[in-house]
C-alpha cells in the first residue's frame, strides 16, 4: 500500500470518529465528566463507548469546540466524502 493511500485511510479513520462522536455528544461530555482516571482511562473510556481506535480516541478528545457547530459538520461529512472518492478512486487505477 502506497504511503497517500495509508494516509488517507488514517485521516478517514480520524474524520469517521469526529462524525460518529458528533451524533452522541451529550455521551461523550458524561464520559469526559465523570472517568476519574487520567488522560489514558479516558481515552479507553471513548474508545470503548464510540468503538474507536486509540489514535481516532485521542484526534476525538483534541476536538475543539468549535467543531460542533453545523457548519463545521457539514465540513467534515464533505471531507470524508472527498476521502471515499479518492480511496474509490485510487482503487480504480
Amino acid at each position: 500500500m502506497d504511503a497517500d493511500r495509508q494516509n488517507a485511510l488514517a485521516r478517514r479513520e480520524i474524520i469517521a470518529a469526529h462524525l460518529k462522536v458528533l451524533d452522541r455528544l451529550e455521551e461523550l461530555v458524561e464520559i469526559c465528566s465523570t472517568v476519574a482516571g487520567d488522560t489514558s482511562e479516558l481515552r479507553s473510556a471513548v474508545q470503548f463507548a464510540f468503538g474507536i481506535s486509540p489514535i481516532a480516541a485521542d484526534a476525538v478528545l483534541t476536538m475543539q469546540v468549535k467543531r460542533f457547530t453545523p457548519s463545521q459538520r457539514h465540513m467534515i461529512q464533505k471531507e470524508l466524502a472527498d476521502i471515499d472518492h479518492w480511496l474509490q478512486r485510487s482503487m480504480e487505477a
